[in-house]
């Protein structure tokens, strides 16, 4: 028995060795593993002669948002106000959009959802307004066995 693992260590410490002498043989001077390249949308994938426009620059400093998700309950919607409370028993008014997207179980409108249902809200949040990017109804559907 102890041969046989003396012999399986020995038969992984030559294969070991293998790897190692190929991965030395590659040839990457020069080249670093967290370099990358900035592809304007406009270009990914297509052959150019390398020139960037330049309203398709990297900015210096990019105009961000910050957004977050939320697990909430409804409380109330109106036509362009959604009104929540999480969890933790806070209360919130966020903002809706002609482009927020309602994903659900019976449908993708506003009027698909109602009080009390649990929801998943991804906001977008700038100066003074929290604006509701997108609405899952928290609903798990599965199907369930001989159905």
């Amino acid at each position: 028995m102890t041969l046989l693992c003396i012999a399986g260590l020995a038969i992984a410490g030559v294969a070991l060795a293998y790897c190692v002498h190929l991965g030395a043989q590659r040839d990457d001077t020069g080249q670093s593993a967290a370099e990358f390249t900035f592809v304007p949308p406009n270009q990914a994938g297509l052959a150019g002669d390398g020139i960037t426009p330049a309203s398709d620059e990297v900015p210096e400093q990019l105009n961000t948002v910050r957004s977050k998700i939320m697990l909430c309950t409804i409380d109330k919607i109106d036509a362009d106000v959604l009104s929540v409370h999480t969890p933790d028993g806070r209360k919130h008014q966020l903002t809706l959009s002609p482009d927020t997207h309602v994903e659900s179980a019976k449908g993708s409108e506003l009027t698909d959802l109602a009080k009390g249902d649990l929801v998943v809200v991804r906001v977008v949040e700038s100066d003074t307004t929290s604006t509701v990017d997108l609405i899952v109804d928290g609903r798990v559907s599965a199907s369930i066995p001989d159905n």
